[in-house]
């Protein structure tokens, strides 16, 4: 079955963010460190026109810190781009946000021609423009798919609650504009997906880690496909959790005895494969199989050497 959850609110909300996007200053993007490319809002792309972006790698506690500071580092490598993580007990601060979007402002604004200031140009009128210019309100836009976590960065970040938080998504149905000191000022807007899923591997990991509402998807089918998933690449951690000493070869044929391990059986016999499903995938989203990351960076390419004269 294809993934696929786009209701109406959420192609309002990216309509509304295309509109917004021409205000803003800094776009921060948060991500499931988990999952950076597969939580990454691709229209996201086209939207900003150039507008520097910090990504913050949220859940990192969930994740391999190894591979989060591969994440990291990508990130930084690119223009006008900086990257940060935050984590259950180490959470992101304010203060450092803010650096960094100064940091990135100054980075974009770097190229800019510096304004021309003609001869004749009052003294008192070429001040107040500097100072203008020195005391601007800064707009800052906060971007994230379901369930990522951007509502509690975001009552992180005003240091009080003023968003609401849940393990389901679509929590937040519309724009709210905060101000976090006397020249910045935050948008928060609903977490939204795009129209089509196109990569359905990604979009699988997706319905994994809670993205899609749980009643947009098959729990058995995002199983079977988590099941092999996790058989080959993490066959240790199985292993451990559901304490079996040799796995089957298949996703299958893993659902099927841990089953009957945990006592997911119907009456007659059969499997309840709803039951082991929800089974697996709650334990993947309470992170019950320890820090794992599903998704590597790519590599990174090595800068050519000069020619030689």
């Amino acid at each position: 079955m294809a993934i696929s959850w786009y209701p109406g609110h959420m192609h309002k909300a990216n309509k509304e963010m295309a509109a917004l996007i021409n205000d803003i200053d800094v776009v921060i993007e948060v991500l499931d460190a988990r999952m950076p490319q597969a939580s990454s809002n691709p229209l996201l792309q086209s939207m900003r026109h150039g507008k520097p972006c910090l990504r913050i790698l949220n859940k990192a506690d969930l994740a391999n810190p190894h591979i989060t500071r591969d994440w990291l580092d990508h990130f930084n490598r690119e223009p006008l781009s900086f990257a940060a993580s935050s984590a259950k007990d180490k959470r992101i601060e304010t203060a450092d946000v803010l650096f960094l979007c100064q940091k990135l402002m100054r980075k974009a604004n770097a190229g800019k021609p510096a304004p021309v200031v003609s001869p004749t140009d009052n003294p008192d009128v070429a001040a107040l423009r500097a100072w203008k210019q020195e005391h601007k309100k800064h707009q800052i836009l906060i971007v994230g798919i379901p369930n990522v976590g951007k509502s509690s960065i975001l009552n992180q970040l005003i240091g009080k609650k003023i968003a609401r938080t849940g393990n389901e998504p679509a929590i937040t149905k519309g724009q709210q504009r905060v101000r976090l000191n006397d020249h910045w000022y935050l948008v928060d807007t609903p977490g939204v997906l795009w129209p089509k899923l196109e990569d359905q591997a990604a979009a699988y990991r997706l319905a994994l880690s809670g993205a899609i509402r749980n009643t947009a998807m098959e729990f058995t089918d995002v199983a079977l496909f988590s099941a092999q998933m996790l058989l080959e690449q993490f066959p240790q951690r199985l292993r451990e959790r559901y304490d079996m000493e040799t796995l089957p070869p298949t996703g299958e044929q893993f659902m099927q005895a841990l089953a009957r391990k945990r006592g997911c059986v119907r009456k007659d016999g059969d499997v309840d494969w709803h039951k082991v499903a929800e089974l697996l995938i709650h334990d993947y989203r309470a992170g019950r199989f320890g820090p794992m990351s599903l998704e590597r960076p790519p590599v990174a390419q090595p800068t050519p050497a000069p020619n030689a004269d």
